[in-house]
């Protein structure tokens, strides 16, 4: 069993404020993101810390495959690292961190979302990455497929992948795995899925997919139904040490 844990921006904790932060993204999508979907850095720093202190292993995708399609045993303290959106402060705040540890993470990356060129850091909203950028990152990441232009929504309830058409989903699929690394594991913008999204996954013989709902994957854990801890700043050390020492679901 195994728990995976979701980050999407890492900022210093002068930069986190009540307010929702635009999106700035390639394609033009235009969106918020809310205080919960933040962690602050100093705290970010604490958990990576007591994580390596604890001896922690890093999952890789690979390990999670195999212990779903071959049982292979993974190690008692295992993580699995993920990130959602590629996000300026990816580079800027979580990336230092995780290379100081020794640790890798799987980044889920909406390719749309992404610019040609860097771009200065820009604090007052979350502005996305380049490709240039992230390729320069992959001694610690691994991108896989967060969708192309897809990763839109309309409320809380729907994403992109639920209101097009199963052709219209494989395709976008299949323009965002032109240039992620994964291209069998997904994770479900904002979370939002139904039965549809997930056979049109199946179909398109995707291997692992991800979630937000929390709690501990076991081998009873629908591969393409995978559970994720949003971790944001409101969560303390004493609580993250909590949630890793729960063992049962």
């Amino acid at each position: 069993m195994f728990r995976t844990l979701v980050f999407h921006e890492v900022r210093p904790a002068e930069e986190l404020t009540d307010s929702p932060r635009p999106i700035l993204v390639s394609d033009g999508y235009q969106d918020a993101l809310p205080l919960p979907l933040f962690d602050s850095l100093p705290l970010f720093e604490e958990k990576m810390n007591y994580l390596k202190e604890q001896g922690y292993h890093t999952l890789s995708i690979e390990e999670v495959k195999a212990f779903y399609e071959k049982q292979q045993p993974l190690p008692e303290k295992s993580v699995l690292l993920t990130f959602d959106d590629c996000f300026q402060s990816l580079k800027e705040h979580a990336y230092p961190v995780l290379k100081k540890a020794g640790f890798n993470a799987v980044v889920f990356a909406p390719t749309g979302w992404l610019f040609d060129e860097p771009a200065p850091y820009q604090a007052e909203v979350s502005r996305a990455l380049s490709k240039p950028e992230l390729e320069e990152m992959k001694d610690v990441f691994v991108y896989a497929n967060h969708t192309n232009h897809f990763h839109q929504r309309r409320g809380r309830e729907l994403s992109r992948p639920m209101w097009e058409t199963p052709a219209a989903f494989a395709e976008d699929l299949a323009e965002c795995n032109t240039w992620v690394d994964l291209k069998d594991v997904f994770a479900y913008p904002f979370g939002l899925y139904d039965q549809t999204t997930v056979d049109s996954l199946k179909k398109l013989n995707y291997t692992l997919a991800f979630t937000t709902i929390p709690g501990i994957n076991t081998e009873a854990t629908s591969p393409l139904e995978l559970r994720r801890d949003v971790i944001p700043y409101t969560l303390s050390l004493n609580d993250f040490k909590k949630m890793m020492e729960t063992k049962g679901e």
